[in-house]
Order: C-alpha cells, then sequence, then structure tokens
C-alpha cells in the first residue's frame, strides 16, 4: 500500500512537514493558529496553492482536501516536567480529542503525533492511557516510543514521544512495525556558525549571577569558562550545566544557550537552533534575517527534530508497502 500525501496540524513553522517531504510525501495543507509561526512557515516552505485552515478546534472536516496521512506536534506545555502539567484540565491539552475528531472524520490511512516525554509519565501514567483509547476508538492500530534527536543525527538531548497510528481495516497488528534505528551525529562545531553572536554585556550580567550563586559560587570565574572551547553552557533553575559534544533541549522559553569559541563566550543564536532541529542551513538562511532572532529561537525550540521525522516517515512508508 502507497501513501503520497499528508496534511500538517499543529505546523509550527514546518520541521514535521520538511521531515515527511525529505521522506517522499507531498503536503496538500496546514493549520495553525499562532500570529507569528505561520509567516515563518510560509518563507521556509513552498505553500502555493496551500491553505493555513487555522485553529484545528474549528475545522470542518469536509472543507479539507483529501489526505494519506496526519501529522501533529500537538501542545506539549500542558504535560511538560518544566510546565504546570494541567493536563487535560490545560485547553492545550484538549487539542488531542480534536485531532482524534479530525482522525474519525477524515480517516487517512495513518498518522504521526509528537510530544514531550513527559506525556508518557503524566498522571502516573493514566494520561497516556486515555489517548491511546481515544485514538483506537476513532479506529486505529496505535504504538509510540520516545525516541532522542541526539540518537538520529543531531547533537541535541531532545527527548520526545511519538505516537504512530495506521487504520484498523489497513492493519490489525503493528508487531512488524519498524521504528528508525540510531545512527551517528555531525559534530556541535558544524552547528554553531555564526560568527556575529558574541554574548550581550547583559546575557554576560546574567550568567555572573549564576556563578555566584550558592550553588556555584566558587566554582567558575568567565575566565575559567573561556578556556573550555566548544562547550555548551546552559543556566537553568539556579543551576550553571555544562556539555562537551552536545547541546541541552531547546524550549521555547529559556534565558539562552551560550557556548565557547576563539575564546569567547557566544549565544546561540536562533539560526543555530534551526540547524540543531534538523534545518538544512538553506532553509534557515531563508527566515535569518527576516524574522527577529527571539522569534526564531522560540519556534526552533518549539519545532520538532527533522531528521526524526524524516525517518519516522520512512518507516511508515517501509511498513505500509508490506501491507
Amino acid at each position: 500500500m502507497k501513501i503520497n500525501t499528508f496534511f500538517d496540524f499543529c505546523s509550527g513553522i514546518g520541521a514535521g512537514r520538511l521531515g515527511l517531504e525529505q521522506a517522499g510525501l507531498n503536503c496538500v495543507g496546514y493549520s495553525d493558529s499562532a500570529r507569528i509561526s505561520p509567516i515563518t512557515y510560509r518563507m521556509m516552505h513552498n505553500t502555493e496553492n496551500e491553505k493555513n485552515f487555522g485553529n484545528l478546534k474549528k475545522i470542518k472536516c469536509d472543507g479539507l482536501p483529501q489526505f494519506d496521512m496526519l501529522i501533529a506536534g500537538f501542545p506539549c506545555q500542558t504535560f511538560s516536567v518544566i510546565g504546570r502539567k494541567a493536563g487535560f484540565s490545560d485547553y492545550r491539552g484538549q487539542i488531542i480529542f480534536h485531532i482524534a475528531r479530525i482522525l474519525e472524520e477524515t480517516q487517512p490511512k495513518c498518522f504521526l503525533l509528537e510530544n514531550v516525554k513527559g506525556l508518557v509519565t503524566h498522571d502516573k501514567g493514566e494520561t497516556i492511557k486515555v489517548i491511546l483509547k481515544e485514538l483506537n476508538r476513532v479506529g486505529y492500530k496505535i504504538d509510540y516510543k520516545v525516541l532522542t534527536s541526539l540518537d538520529y543525527g543531531v547533537p541535541q538531548m531532545r527527548q520526545r514521544v511519538y505516537i504512530v497510528g495506521f487504520r484498523s481495516d489497513i492493519t490489525d497488528s503493528l508487531d512488524f512495525f519498524k521504528w528508525p534505528e540510531k545512527r551517528g551525529k555531525e559534530p556541535l562545531s558544524k552547528y554553531l556558525i555564526d560568527n556575529d553572536n558574541i554574548a550581550s554585556d547583559e546575557r554576560i550580567s546574567i550568567l555572573k549571577h549564576y556563578l555566584n550563586n550558592p550553588t556555584n559560587n566558587g566554582k567558575y570565574n568567565i575566565f575559567d569558562l573561556t578556556k573550555m572551547e566548544g562547550k555548551i553552557l546552559d543556566t537553568r533553575m539556579n543551576d550553571l550545566r555544562i556539555y562537551e559534544g552536545k547541546c541541552p533541549t531547546l524550549r521555547t522559553q529559556r534565558d539562552g544557550i551560550l557556548y565557547i569559541k576563539n575564546k569567547n563566550i557566544h549565544q546561540l543564536t536562533g539560526f543555530e537552533a534551526l540547524l540543531l532541529q534538523g534545518f538544512p542551513i538553506e532553509y534557515a538562511n531563508k527566515v535569518k534575517n527576516e524574522v527577529s532572532d527571539r522569534h526564531l529561537l522560540m519556534q526552533a525550540g518549539n519545532a520538532m527534530t527533522v531528521n526524526v521525522i524524516e525517518l519516522l516517515g520512512k518507516s511508515i512508508i517501509d511498513f505500509l508497502q508490506q501491507i
């Protein structure tokens, strides 16, 4: 069985779209209710003859184009360990039920969903059970797995749960579905290539605050850090974390990631964050000087990892070809 088309729900800046396009599929439309992300999306991708259908809670399925596959990175803040973990009581946590409605009404052959790792353990595992039961109710066989972007070609420690589903009349078992095999990653230096991003005085002042707080006091000074060539610095809560050869998970809201290059402290830019999410440099260049760095950092932190989606897309295609 073949699939050719997909619809990009909760599309963000289109990392999921690009991953599936690189797997050989064609996008027929997208849906996002944010104000700025769709602008970035249209700059990056060829959306000619496509429509942004907006808020998926208001979508009438009889107006959608036909598609073989649904992809959605549905809102994750409500399930995240760094959020309030409000779950279904938060309106963002209810988006999954609207996705289930769209699946029930459109019945694509398959789907791919992405969310934070915390979804698996939220409410002692009850949340994921409710979601799987609902997806099964609307006619799909389901499997899910937590994957780390670090294992699939990019040096980012991003852990996400991926849920795959296939229509029950197509297959009655996912026993032969193969999750992507792990592969090597490129050196971190390939991604940290902006040259005009030495940390501002304000950012250095924030870093000094972390160095002098009770947790870190006496461990390092600024001069010590500048000797740590290639290291990543992450100021999180009261802690200063130092990484080598890998970057911590990019997030929508954070003070910013720093790194050492040529004995200077640099700020990770939105352009570099896009690269760390698997966007090819030609895509990142399309928006580098068109969208503010702050917004690019936020959008990249909210995106999927292109590499992972491409490999999952190929796994889904391969599975269907066996049926």
